[in-house]
């Protein structure tokens, strides 16, 4: 019984634990890993969202909070780590104010704007493409303060890349 009972506990998969910079979202799982992060090495990286996630914490946007969460849990420092996210398409909604996230959904509060403050406050760009923006009626008063608006999510995921970005391929 005790061998099944450790059998069990080896095969079960990590669990995941939130922090060091997030805490309560960007989970992430220890990882026995053999590719090296080179000590100084800046992770420059971009992630595209568009998908909203109404009532809940938007997985695009955790999911770059994990991506930092992750790399420092594992020894990078965290002034090398540098995330942006760039945003159109429904999820532009969730970077709104919250009076006018409320008017556009039924007077409810939107569950990823503590996040989304809290990870602007550690450095997170968030990147609002203008084009989308325009086309929803969402203006650059409507934004969270710190918000960016660009003239087109292209333009931003150029600018991104020239600055050394790299873009999440999923």
């Amino acid at each position: 019984m005790r061998a099944l009972l450790i059998a069990v506990l080896l095969a079960a998969p990590a669990a995941a634990t939130d922090g060091p910079v997030f805490k309560g979202f960007g989970t992430h799982t220890p990882v026995e890993h053999n590719v090296a992060i080179p000590k100084g090495m800046a992770l420059r990286h971009v992630y595209d969202v568009t998908k909203a996630a109404s009532g809940k914490l938007n997985p695009g946007f955790e999911t770059a909070a994990r991506f930092i969460n992750s790399h420092v849990a594992n020894g990078v420092s965290e002034r090398d780590v540098a995330v942006a996210v760039v945003v159109h398409g429904p999820a532009i909604v969730e970077l709104t104010k919250p009076e006018v996230y409320a008017a556009r959904n039924s007077g409810t509060s939107n569950a990823s704007e503590a996040m989304v403050k809290e990870m602007l406050a550690k450095g997170v760009r968030f990147l609002v493409c203008g084009q989308a923006a325009n086309a929803m009626g969402v203006k650059k008063a409507d934004l969270l303060p710190g918000v960016e608006l660009s003239i087109s999510a292209s333009s931003a995921h150029a600018i991104l890349q020239a600055q050394g970005y790299t873009l999440n391929p999923f």
